[in-house]
């Protein structure tokens, strides 16, 4: 959940351009930007929180952010009601999931539920497995598995390899939209991490779809360290909007009490306050946050047209029809 939100905030500037270590500083680039894979994991949260469906919420949180980045085929899936599922196994099911892994409270709910909830877009098998062995991953590492057990688990259950090292997958690992090239690969830098932070920078370090691989990477170092720590979840509480925020803070309160959430929920809040919004400023403040996501479609676009690298314009065009 914030886990995950830090993860996506934390890896938005590097999906286009990509690294390959993980001593980067700052962690938080001021450049850095919710996307996508905050949005419709902030709409599972709003839709399990009121008891909503999930894909009225999806269609719900598209209007009302609709430059965040999707792929080409939930635009389409997003803007008219009663679309069918179009059979992605993109990474997309994985990256929205967490919430699932922290609600529910048998590791057979939890694959029920990871199954509906990605199954509305996700359909094909392998979005359901990516989706189902991220939200078991959560869900084993917040109720005391150590990483040993959660790997066996993994491996058993959805046959990911997770034998290799960071080390061997970075020089060679790219731009990859789909869960089976996505998941193993975020689940193994949670296992080579030694705290939160650390899990992050794993995740950044090799490169890749950097907002999504880092995203589900979160959350599951989130549930297995605890509360992330204090600095980082003010600074990943402030990048969200008033409303994205408020939906955070009541998810913890009714199903995670956090005193670590509480805080940087308050901290945000006094954020916005200082900024003495007036009447008159307000319409500006709307007026800004939609220039802002014109400006973060424009990023999108400008990734897709004006790149160089050979083979990651391929990559993205595909990303847009998988998600």
């Amino acid at each position: 959940m914030l886990g995950a939100i830090t993860g996506d905030v934390v890896g938005s500037v590097y999906e286009w351009a990509n690294i390959k270590h993980k001593n980067f500083e700052p962690l938080f680039s001021p450049r850095a930007f919710f996307t996508d894979d905050t949005v419709l994991t902030v709409a599972l949260m709003d839709g399990i929180l009121h008891d909503k469906g999930y894909d009225d919420m999806l269609r719900q949180y598209y209007q009302q952010y609709p430059h965040a980045g999707y792929g080409g085929r939930f635009h389409q899936w997003a803007k008219y009601e009663n679309q069918d599922p179009y059979g992605s196994w993109g990474n997309g099911a994985a990256m929205r999931t967490s919430a699932v892994g922290f609600v529910y409270d048998t590791l057979d709910k939890v694959l029920e539920k990871a199954e509906k909830y990605a199954a509305y877009t996700h359909n094909h098998p392998e979005g359901i497995k990516g989706a189902q062995a991220t939200s078991s991953a959560i869900f084993l590492a917040r109720n005391g598995s150590s990483k040993a057990e959660i790997k066996d688990y993994i491996v058993q259950t959805f046959d990911y390899d997770l034998d290799r090292t960071l080390d061997e997958i970075r020089p060679d690992y790219i731009f990859n939209e789909s869960c089976q090239g996505t998941v193993p690969e975020a689940i193994i830098a949670f296992l080579e991490s030694d705290n939160f932070e650390d899990a992050i920078r794993n995740a950044i370090s090799l490169g890749g779809d950097s907002d999504t691989l880092t995203c589900i990477t979160g959350g599951i170092a989130e549930a297995f360290y605890g509360d992330i720590p204090q600095d980082i979840a003010n600074e990943s509480m402030s990048r969200l909007t008033p409303e994205m925020r408020d939906v955070v803070y009541q998810f913890y309160q009714a199903h995670r009490p956090s005193k670590t959430v509480d805080k940087a929920y308050e901290y945000a809040t006094i954020q916005v306050e200082q900024l003495n919004i007036s009447n008159t400023s307000k319409q500006a403040y709307h007026e800004d946050k939609v220039e802002f996501q014109k400006d973060q479609d424009a990023f999108w676009q400008a990734a897709m047209s004006k790149t160089n690298r050979k083979g990651l314009l391929d990559s993205l065009l595909n990303k847009m029809k998988a998600r």
